[in-house]
């Protein structure tokens, strides 16, 4: 287990486990993250946007979204809701796409499991467990940054609830 900036990091086999304490209750963590308004706030790391977001937030429904780096470059993803419990729990499938909404050959898929913790102090314990089919999958995500790119995300998460707490 290490942490970096803020966020523990543990890995296990196929799977990497990321934890994070936000000083919010945990209604408003989970909301940030069922709701496009609040997305474009803070979704994708440090310099990104989020000019793309389409949500249907339900068992079932999508998310296409577009994160815009600081250079113009974009990457798509597609999220799959499985489960939705409201302010608990988050299960879907996170995959690369492209503008139209189709899974990138080559690349994973993702199966998260969101859990959203009430902890001391009206504060939340975030906990995000991604599963791969492979650990090489696992291990090229790691390469491609994304540990550092979710520290990012989360820092910037926890600034924007500073602003509506």
């Amino acid at each position: 287990m290490t942490v970096q900036n803020k966020v523990t990091v543990e890995r296990d086999d196929r799977v990497l486990i990321l934890e994070r304490i936000f000083e919010a209750p945990r209604e408003l963590v989970f909301t940030s993250f069922s709701d496009c308004e609040h997305l474009e706030h803070w979704w994708g790391p440090k310099g990104w946007t989020l000019p793309v977001c389409e949500m249907d937030f339900r068992p079932g429904g999508r998310w296409h979204y577009c994160m815009r780096g600081p250079d113009g470059e974009e990457s798509w993803g597609l999220t799959v809701y499985r489960e939705i419990v409201a302010p608990e729990r988050l299960v879907y499938t996170d995959s690369f796409s492209d503008e139209e909404g189709n899974i990138v050959d080559g690349m994973p898929t993702m199966l998260i499991t969101v859990e959203f913790a009430e902890y001391e102090d009206n504060r939340t314990k975030l906990t995000s467990r991604t599963e791969f089919a492979s650990v090489e999958e696992l291990e090229s995500v790691v390469e491609m940054g994304a540990i550092e790119g979710i520290s990012e995300t989360w820092d910037r998460l926890d600034d924007y609830l500073a602003t509506v707490t």
